[in-house]
């Protein structure tokens, strides 16, 4: 039981005698990492004041948008993404296939929330409102292409468009005129 009458000099002696046999221990023996593992010669020090997994998922998004994707996101850029848009979003089915879809809709809504950062697509597909919420850097994205800028649209979220759609989704065409000039590039370059 700890005892409440010594004195705090007396209680931090006790402590550091405790540990000093393992600290001079530690400080006689250095350590070899294995030739498998490549090991940093200079680490770079957090000066902002971020913690740990602040860094981490900063370095992680940087990796995943190496593709071009953060560009999307990133506000100050002038090819991103705004609510209005119409975009092309082409997925894979699964992993180790090379088959993809493709959707296409109108931005409705978007969350910059670094590498959980996600955006809400939506289309009427035989009269019935399809909305679609893809991750950003999800390794199952292939590609987002903006079609069509967003004209008008002064809100953030749009899902009033929900409600009243309008000549929000009439996209047939957009997507007849993408792949003639998909068509088009792929015979000029061959």
């Amino acid at each position: 039981m700890f005892s409440f009458t010594r004195t705090l000099g007396a209680r931090l002696s006790g402590v550091t005698a405790r540990f000093a046999s393992t600290a001079t221990n530690a400080a006689k023996s250095t350590y070899k990492a294995p030739a498998s593992v490549a090991v940093p010669t200079q680490f770079k020090p957090n000066t902002k004041g971020q913690g740990l997994m602040q860094l981490i998922a900063k370095e992680e998004v940087k990796r995943m948008g190496a593709d071009g994707r953060s560009k999307l996101f990133n506000k100050s850029h002038p090819d991103c993404l705004r609510p209005g848009d119409v975009v092309l979003v082409e997925t894979l089915n699964s992993m180790s296939a090379d088959k993809t879809s493709t959707f296409v809709g109108v931005l409705i809504a978007m969350d910059r929330r670094g590498l959980h950062s996600n955006f809400t697509v939506r289309n009427v597909v035989l009269k019935v409102g399809v909305e679609m919420k893809y991750m950003l850097y999800s390794p199952m994205i292939k590609s987002v292409r903006i079609m069509k800028r967003g004209e008008g649209f002064r809100r953030a979220k749009l899902f009033y468009l929900r409600d009243n759609p309008g000549r929000a989704f009439r996209l047939e065409g957009l997507v007849k005129q993408d792949k003639a000039a998909q068509a088009k590039k792929a015979a000029k370059s061959a």
